[in-house]
């Protein structure tokens, strides 16, 4: 009754309809603005004692743990969360609590000044294989139209785990081999076991003086942008098995991501020791090996230790298979194939070898560069380069690829340039008439007639990227024994023999 009464006196007031709603527009107006004036904060955002949430637990069997941060608002009026929910990447893994209450919620009110506490909780079976390396979701606030995320990572099995814990500026995130030891003092030996995948987050820096020993057959995974640092004096050395072999590549386990390219950075030696890879297969990243000295060092002077890769498969890097610069590198038995630049790219001096290897190149896109680039200069930054004596010899090995240019050569007179191509297979424009430098090559060979059908001259079926020979390729009995002779295994990529008329190339066919 007292709302009719009411309603007729405004109308009477008001003399007509029109006016009352005016009236009322204004007066909602009016005390809406009040209520902004007296209210919360309509601007700002959030703040959180962190943004990412690293479950530390290495769990056993099915895992639980809790971690917390705080949510703050910093303003001096109250701040109003539109919403918090849990994005769902991670399925049921993660579950969170806000300030007493479990799961997502809306309008929740921070007065001025004031914080909550935000519990989150990851329950995890770690024996389970299938699981990713790091299970990760996000908890998303929205606060004024703005979004946040909280990250939220766990180890989503069981591994050997290396994070990240220092920092340099200019350099990657990094952590150093030797924190993880029991005992620092105990051995100048670190032994890598199979027992368990190893995972790399950020950059692992083998310290100077350690030597890195892994054994047959373990699997080291990369995390997006990780690698692994061979500081100036320490060493490498990989002990894989034909059908045991070790191998590096990104920590994504889907299927989808089996050949996809640069999923994590490269292996970075510092020269100063001696390192040797046998058996391994390196893959998915953007440089499969990158050997110099340390770049910050002032002498950059070719030390004698050597670097060896035998029996070793690098593979579908984004950039560049192996990169040297001043320094002694010896391949053999091995094969460098489909990079989205260089298979081999040489700057500066050194004395190296490639013997009975395949460089092959059919990535999937377009190209521009050609596999193999040789240089007995580099830039020491700024417009300023130097020469270094270069002594590189490729011998019984196979250069070819999709591009009909394969070759980039390039030198400076003032330092040797001393490259030979000794019993190769080589697709190249350039002119290959000096003795000197081309020593009974096969330079761009014809397709191989077989019956009726013509087939690509060199290998048994790149689409396939099976670079083995077939019964006709020109690379099979092309090989010099001499050559052959030079390798410290007589073996082939596969451990069949090379016989007294060897094949050019990685494989002996058989």
């Amino acid at each position: 009754m007292f709302l009719v009464i009411t309603i007729r006196f405004l109308i009477g007031y008001f003399c007509s309809v029109k006016q009352l709603l005016l009236f009322i527009l204004a007066f909602a107006a009016l005390t809406s603005c009040k209520k902004r004036n007296l209210g919360f904060e309509e601007e700002g955002s959030l703040e959180f004692s962190k943004t990412t949430v690293l479950f530390d637990t290495v769990f056993t069997g099915i895992g639980s743990a809790t971690e917390f941060i705080k949510v703050y608002n910093p303003h001096d009026k109250g701040i109003s969360i539109a919403s918090v929910s849990l994005e769902g990447l991670a399925g049921k893994s993660y579950r969170f609590n806000l300030d007493g209450f479990p799961g997502d919620q809306r309008d929740i009110v921070i007065p001025a000044k004031d914080s909550l506490f935000l519990f989150t909780e990851v329950t995890i079976d770690a024996n389970n294989t299938f699981n990713p390396f790091f299970v990760e979701d996000n908890i998303i606030f929205i606060t004024n139209g703005v979004e946040q995320k909280v990250k939220l990572t766990a180890y989503g099995q069981n591994a050997y785990y290396y994070r990240p814990n220092r920092s340099i500026e200019g350099l990657p995130a990094f952590s150093n081999v030797s924190s993880y030891l029991t005992d620092q003092l105990a051995s100048l030996e670190v032994n890598w076991k199979n027992d368990k995948p190893h995972v790399i987050y950020g950059y692992l820096l083998v310290d100077s003086l350690l030597t890195l020993n892994i054994e047959a057959g373990t699997q080291i995974h990369f995390h997006a942008g990780a690698g692994l640092w061979v500081y100036r004096g320490a060493s490498l050395n990989v002990n894989g098995e034909l059908g045991n072999e070790v191998v590096f590549q990104g920590d994504r386990l889907e299927s989808e991501f089996e050949d996809v390219a640069g999923q994590w950075d490269r292996i970075w030696i510092n020269t100063g020791a001696a390192s040797t890879i046998k058996y391994a297969h390196i893959k998915n990243g953007f440089v499969g090996l990158q050997v110099e000295p340390l770049p910050f060092d002032e002498l950059q002077d070719v030390v004698p230790e050597k670097v060896t890769v035998q029996k070793t498969t690098i593979s579908n890097m984004a950039g560049i298979g192996v990169f040297l610069r001043n320094a002694n590198f010896e391949m053999e038995n091995s094969q460098v194939y489909n990079m989205g630049n260089y298979n081999v790219a040489i700057t500066g001096g050194g004395t190296m070898s490639f013997l009975n290897s395949t460089l092959a190149n059919y990535w999937s896109t377009n190209r521009e560069d050609p596999m193999l680039f040789i240089s007995n200069r580099y830039s020491t930054g700024g417009s300023t380069e130097e020469a270094v004596d270069l002594n590189l010899r490729f011998g019984n090995t196979i250069i070819y690829g999709s591009k009909e240019e394969e070759l980039e050569l390039d030198s400076s007179t003032t330092a040797n340039y001393n490259v030979l191509f000794d019993h190769c297979v080589i697709r190249t424009e350039l002119v290959t008439s000096n003795t000197n430098r081309y020593k009974a090559c096969i330079i761009n060979p014809s397709d191989v007639i077989v019956g009726n059908n013509s087939f690509l001259p060199v290998y048994k079926n790149q689409n396939d990227k099976d670079f083995s020979l077939f019964r006709q390729s020109v690379a099979v009995d092309k090989g010099s024994i001499e050559i052959v002779n030079l390798l410290q295994e007589k073996t082939d990529l596969k451990e069949s023999v090379r016989d007294s008329k060897p094949d050019i190339g990685a494989f002996e066919f058989n």
